[in-house]
């Protein structure tokens, strides 16, 4: 198994989940043009800190630092779930002892590349058919006791959300290094394969606990997938991402079948998760899954399958 690959659909309520630039009193939304026509979105930065979260709220003992005051983390991968999972870009003093530098680190910056893959959030309703402007009131308190209050404007927002992920397996607990006699790439692992197991499923249950997004004192919201699909892959592939397009209020079929068909040719197991009432031909969908011999289950049943799945295989 090279990779798991997760895409999903997502249904907000009114909130503004990664706010843009904006101005003082005006905190507007992300926004991508396609045809000319505004879409709202969420960038990878912000989905990778959910997941970040999610994972650090559902620890079991595992070590997560803390990033400092310069942004860095300990790049320590083989105690650090988070520096494991996420990557980083940190400097390391010479002369520390970390993995793969086993008489010292010769000093300097230090980069690993995430074994996460996060995409941004695509929404893929037009912005100005389903948005509308709120206010919210600041109040500050005055020298001499008194209130004064700012009106601050604020886009928020119904979309559907099309997000995904991608497990790099191999890279999981391990780094890649050159083998000087060969000069080739091979991966040395600092942790054992029950360890590098419960890492990647801690990244498949956070699916299940996304949260801490932004503006969520005043737009309780969830983020959690409605419609998923998750493919275990023997061959390292984005394909998956691709199987979503919408089509008169409900899913393109002739795109969902062509994509998941191209999939199946390298993934032994596809799972698939539906939340009633999110799309309009969920009927149509359902058949559709069931007829290329993709099961379909709720998505929470789905994500707690996949888990099952993923426990019983060998890395």
């Amino acid at each position: 198994m090279k990779c798991i690959e997760v895409v999903w659909l997502s249904q907000t309520d009114l909130t503004n989940l990664n706010a843009g630039e904006g101005e003082a009193n005006f905190i507007d939304i992300k926004k991508y043009k396609k045809n000319g026509v505004e879409y709202p979105y969420v960038s990878g930065q912000a989905m990778r800190y959910y997941f970040k979260e999610a994972i650090r709220k559902n620890l079991d003992g595992e070590y997560m630092c803390v990033p400092n005051d310069k942004g860095e983390t300990c790049g320590n991968i083989k105690d650090c779930i988070g520096c494991d999972l996420f990557g980083f870009m940190t400097t390391i003093k010479k002369g520390t002892v970390v993995p793969g530098y086993p008489e010292g680190h010769p000093g300097g910056a230090m980069t690993r590349v995430s074994p996460v893959k996060v995409s941004p959030a695509m929404g893929l309703l037009p912005f100005e058919e389903n948005a509308v402007v709120d206010f919210l009131t600041r109040r500050h308190r005055m020298e001499k006791g008194e209130m004064r209050g700012d009106i601050v404007n604020v886009e928020i927002g119904v979309n559907l959300y099309k997000c995904g992920i991608v497990i790099d397996i191999a890279r999981v607990g391990g780094e890649e290094q050159i083998n000087e006699k060969t000069r080739s790439v091979e991966i040395e692992y600092y942790v054992d394969n029950d360890t590098r197991k419960k890492r990647i499923c801690k990244v498949i249950e956070a699916l299940r606990y996304l949260s801490d997004y932004s503006k969520q004192a005043r737009l309780l919201t969830d983020f959690t997938p409605d419609i998923i699909l998750i493919a275990f892959q023997d061959i390292y592939s984005h394909r998956l991402q691709k199987a979503f397009m919408l089509k008169d209020g409900g899913l393109d079929l002739k795109r969902l079948e062509a994509v998941i068909k191209d999939v199946k040719e390298y993934s032994p197991k596809i799972i698939a998760g539906i939340l009633p009432g999110v799309i309009e031909n969920e009927n149509e969908v359902k058949a559709k899954l069931e007829e290329i011999s993709v099961k379909v289950k709720n998505t929470d049943q789905a994500i707690r399958e996949a888990l099952n799945y993923f426990s019983t295989q060998n890395l």
